[in-house]
Formats: structure tokens, C-alpha cells, sequence
């Protein structure tokens, strides 16, 4: 039906019978909310003068610290607090009535961050200096739920206040990046219903020792007890591994299950940057990092091409595309190729030092603890969080040689290597003369070649 709706206003359109347009929905149920903990609506009521707004002096109105909520007789628990409700007329200072209807929090949600650059002024709500100083808002993350709700209520305060003159900024937020959901799979009991992991035990419930039935993987609720306690992974596994495997187990934008095993597995890889930094922390402790000053042997420049590639992809991953599990799975990378080189010179030490250095502090947002700790260890200037984000060496992560893939009529028939970045013509003389290339071409007329470049050379035969 979503196609069909598309083409009838396409229809509609051309033959000048209505148009398209986005009608946005906002609902007063944000200012009347019959609940004890929203924000106070400032009125008073009085039979004689009506409705009265507050008077400034007498704001904010706060709400009673003693509420009883077995007793209530309308819909607000606040009807039974008769000191709160029953005031005196600020007009003729006779007998009345303060509302009591309460405010939903997304009518605080929809301007906190207008309040939170002036949050101690007193003379008024907002300051227009300041706002015109710091907001837009450059990024804001959330779930997809609060798409409709709070941002596009936060939309419709921003553009109220701008039309009271109040402030100037036309819109509150830059960028949007909607995360996924946190989903594991639920627990049910036929006696107790929903279960805890923890209540559950060899697939039977430790209350009734009933069998447990595992159902779908579904978004975490407190409803359906398909919750983690992050206190007990912290007490088990550390706050770094909780955040890495957070991090790590999906793009932000979707739906993370989370799984024990992987959990598991991000201590793991903790664990091993520990062990490689710290069993060489002598020759990293005792060495300054590269710079370039010295000729490197083969293994060597392998080191240092891989620590500049893997600041620059955890750069561009974190700053352009929020893709922290993929920034991570880099550094893992990289880790690996540490592991399977040991220094043999004083230059092989310089090279260790900076790859070192760049695994700890690419790492530190994801793990800050162990990262911190590391920095200290390996003598580093400072606290790690101070430290300027590192920057990438161009030339050392360009390669001198690569392999190009070549396709004869669509099918892979070989594999050269070239030097990189070279032209057409240099790398067909080369792929002219492989002995693959010439069993597949001999006797056979080429009719075009295409290359991509450091990639790909095809060749049309017939």
C-alpha cells in the first residue's frame, strides 16, 4: 500500500487534482498529564478573578514531599494535599484553587538543552546569547522511539520560542543518528511466567524447578524480564569489557543481541593487548616512537604501514560514521600483527613504541581503564585522556606493490603484482606476459581491456 499511495499522489499531481505534503501531529496531552511527578502547570483558580498565572516571585512551584497515594479521590494524587491545592487569590487575596495537573516530561525534554547553557540564571528561561553561542546541537544520538516524540516536540519549542523572540537558532539539532535496540531472548516459565537469566538454571526455573521455555529475541524490557544487570558483568568481566563488547557487537544503527559468548570474547582480546604490551614493556618503555628516522627492514615497515592503517580507519570510523565495531575489529587486527613480530634492533624497538602507543590510545574510548593503566606503564607524558588524537602518516601507508585480480571474459584465470598507483598500460605489459593470462588468451583475439586501478585489469576475448 506504501507504493500505491506514492503513485496515486504522483497520479494526483499530474493531473493538477492535489499535492503531496507532511502534516506533523503534536498532541496537548504533553501539558495535561493527572500524574503526582510531572512539572507543576503554574494557574491558580478563583471564583471571583478566574484563572491567574502564578506571579513571578511566587515561582518556581514546587511539588509536596508528602503525597498519599492510597487515598486518592480524583485522578491527581495532588487533589489530597490540601495545603498544596487550597492558596490564597493573588488578585483579591481570597479563597482559591491551584491547579493540579501536572506537566509529561517531554514538555521538559523538548527545551532542556536550551536550559542547560544557563542553568543558574534567574532573570529568565532561557539566555539568547548563549544559545545563539553554542546550539544547534552538532549530534544527537537516541533510539527510534524518540524520533516522533521528543525530537519532534523539541523541533516545535525551538521554533516557538524563536517566534516569542526569545531565542534566534531556527532548528535545536544538527545530526541525527538513530541507534538500534539492546535484544536477548526471553524466558518463560508456565507457573511463574517471565524469568531473570539468573533465575533460570540447566533450562529449568530455580523457583518451581519447572522446564523453561526460551521464545524469541526481543527488544530488553523490564516487562518481559529479558534484562542483563550491567553490575553483575562489571563485577565479572570489568567496565571495559562491558563497554568494548557494547561497542563492538553492532553498528549503532542496529539491534544489538547480546550474547554471553561475546561478552566472553571481548575480555579475551583485552586480555591480549595486556599480555603483548606488557611482556615487551622493557624495549616499548626504554624506546621513542618512529619517526621516520632510520631504514626499516622489511618486517618493520609492515608494523608501521599497519599502525598508521589502523589510525586512519579507527579515525574515519569513529569520526564520519559512528561504525565503532568495525574501528575495533581494526585495532584487533592490528593487535594480531603485533603478535606475530618481535623487535630485533633498536629501530624494530621505535617501530614497537609507536604501534604500541596507537593501539593504547585508539582503544581508550573504548576501554578507558586499562588504556589509562597501559599509558602509565609504557611511560606515557601525562593522563591518556589529555593526549591529542593521533594522526596518520600518508606515506607510510601507501604500498609499494599490490595484487591485481585479472578477469578474462568475466572469470578470474590470474593473479600479478604491480607497483601501486600504476597507469594502464604499464600493468597490461605486465599481465601480457603471465603465463595463466597467456593460456587463456593464446589464439584469441582481445577485444577491450578494462582497469581498475591497484584492483582489477578485465579482459573481453573472443
Amino acid at each position: 500500500n506504501t507504493e500505491a499511495k506514492t503513485k496515486i499522489v504522483e497520479l494526483l499531481e499530474a493531473e493538477g487534482k492535489g499535492k503531496k505534503s507532511i502534516t506533523y501531529r503534536l498532541r496537548d496531552w504533553g501539558i495535561s498529564r493527572q500524574r503526582y511527578w510531572g512539572c507543576p502547570i503554574p494557574i491558580i483558580y478563583c471564583d471571583k478573578c478566574g484563572t491567574i498565572p502564578v506571579p513571578s516571585e511566587d515561582l518556581p512551584v514546587k511539588l509536596p514531599d508528602e503525597v498519599d497515594f492510597k487515598s486518592v479521590k480524583g485522578l491527581s494524587p495532588l487533589e489530597s494535599v490540601e495545603e498544596f491545592v487550597n492558596v490564597d487569590c493573588p488578585k483579591c487575596k481570597g479563597t482559591a484553587r491551584r491547579e493540579v495537573d501536572t506537566m509529561d516530561t517531554f514538555v521538559d525534554s523538548s527545551w532542556y538543552f536550551l536550559r542547560y547553557l544557563s542553568a543558574t540564571d534567574t532573570l529568565g528561561a532561557v539566555s539568547k546569547e548563549l544559545v545563539s553561542k553554542w546550539m544547534p546541537v552538532d549530534q544527537y544520538i537516541g533510539g527510534i522511539e524518540h524520533a516522533v516524540m521528543h525530537l519532534l516536540y523539541a523541533r516545535f519549542f525551538t521554533k516557538a520560542l524563536r517566534d516569542l523572540g526569545l531565542i534566534e537558532i531556527n532548528e535545536p539539532i544538527k545530526n541525527l543518528l538513530t541507534q538500534g535496540m539492546v535484544c536477548m531472548e526471553t524466558l518463560k516459565c508456565p507457573t511463574d511466567g517471565y524469568l531473570l537469566p539468573e533465575e533460570v538454571e540447566d533450562s529449568k526455573c530455580i523457583k518451581c524447578g519447572g522446564a523453561v521455555e526460551r521464545g524469541s529475541v526481543e527488544k530488553m524490557s523490564k516487562s518481559k524480564k529479558n534484562t542483563i544487570d550491567p553490575d553483575g558483568i562489571i563485577k565479572k568481566y570489568g567496565a571495559d569489557t562491558t563497554r568494548l563488547f557494547s561497542l563492538f557487537a553492532a553498528p549503532p544503527e542496529k539491534d544489538l543481541d547480546w550474547n554471553v559468548d561475546g561478552v566472553d570474547g571481548s575480555y579475551r582480546f583485552i586480555g591480549r593487548v595486556w599480555r603483548r604490551i606488557t611482556g615487551s614493556i622493557d624495549v616499548i618503555k626504554g624506546a621513542e616512537p618512529y619517526r621516520g628516522d632510520g631504514e626499516l627492514n622489511t618486517a618493520a615497515k609492515e608494523i608501521h604501514r599497519s599502525t598508521h592503517k589502523t589510525i586512519k580507519k579507527v579515525t574515519e570510523d569513529i569520526d564520519r560514521r559512528f561504525h565503532f565495531n568495525t574501528a575495533i575489529s581494526a585495532i584487533m587486527e592490528h593487535v594480531n600483527m603485533l603478535y606475530k613480530w618481535e623487535p630485533k634492533d633498536a629501530i624494530d624497538a621505535t617501530v614497537l613504541r609507536e604501534a604500541a602507543e596507537a593501539v593504547v590510545v585508539l582503544l581508550s574510548p573504548f576501554a578507558p581503564h586499562v588504556t589509562e593503566e597501559l599509558w602509565e606503564m609504557i611511560g606515557g607524558e601525562g593522563v591518556l585522556h589529555d593526549r591529542p588524537w593521533p594522526s596518520f602518516d600518508v606515506s607510510a601507508i601507501a604500498t609499494e606493490d599490490v595484487l591485481v585480480v585479472v578477469q578474462i571474459s568475466g572469470k578470474v584465470r590470474a593473479k600479478v603484482t604491480v607497483p601501486a598507483g600504476a597507469d594502464k598500460d604499464t600493468v597490461e605489459a605486465i599481465v601480457v606476459k603471465n603465463e595463466d593470462v597467456i593460456k587463456w588468451t593464446d589464439g584469441k583475439e582481445i577485444i577491450k581491456t578494462i582497469y581498475i586501478q591497484d584492483k582489477i585489469f578485465n579482459m573481453v576475448v573472443k
